[in-house]
């Protein structure tokens, strides 16, 4: 006589408590891995925006090595800035006004970089048309190697934030740091990534994006 084999009622509870498990283990972590695809995204959209513009910029005025580059002066961020406006498709400009970057903006360590903005630090944003903040601002010569770059003075730093004024607004996640140096445009950490930690600042962080293969394999 043929008998059907069934499940019990304790096998199934044992199962689905299993798979329970399993999601609960797995889901979250594909869950957020899904924001850090899309930033991934349009951070390297805009690594190529910034440098066709970075080429562009510097056929018409000359090497960034003749550029007026002086840090805590207002006019040199202005003038850079205005380098770079008309190869911008830009639906928000803020010439040292609030408005085109959202605060406040945090380390990789989660503490507070900028509280909001300040008129002092002559910073020049704009609001790209894919949703893309984009800041100007110059840097000494010591706060600008801090970003992993090799230089021997002051430089243009190019800050993107790539969900514009959306959360979490920090720095290795969200924002990331371009310099332009006497080679152009580089992306942070090109010459040292030791910055990119989660007790970091994470200011050092694009190259090793890039070196992996435009993921975010530090905060795994």
């Amino acid at each position: 006589m043929y008998t059907k084999n069934a499940f019990t009622l304790a096998e199934v509870l044992v199962t689905l408590g299993i798979i329970g498990v399993v999601a609960a283990l797995t889901i979250p972590s594909l869950t957020n891995k899904v924001p850090d695809q899309k930033h991934m995204a349009a951070l390297k959209k805009t690594y190529s925006v910034l440098q066709q513009a970075t080429n562009l910029v510097i056929a018409e005025h000359e090497s960034p090595a003749y550029w007026w580059i002086e840090d805590d002066v207002e006019e040199p961020v202005k003038i850079i800035y205005n380098y770079y406006k008309p190869y911008f498709n830009a639906m928000r400009e803020c010439p040292n006004v609030p408005g085109c970057w959202a605060y406040p903006t945090k380390y990789l360590d989660g503490s507070v970089y900028w509280d909001a903005h300040n008129t002092n630090w002559y910073q020049y944003s704009y609001t790209l048309a894919d949703g893309v903040n984009i800041l100007i601002d110059i840097y000494d010569t010591a706060n600008a190697r801090s970003f992993g770059v090799d230089v021997d003075k002051a430089c243009p730093v190019i800050w993107v934030d790539v969900n514009a004024d959306t959360l979490p607004n920090q720095i290795g996640r969200d924002i990331f740091a371009f310099i332009i140096t006497d080679r152009g445009l580089q992306p942070a950490g090109l010459d040292d990534v030791s910055d990119c930690t989660t007790s970091g600042h994470g200011w050092s962080c694009v190259s090793k994006i890039i070196r992996d293969g435009w993921t975010i394999k530090y905060l795994e």
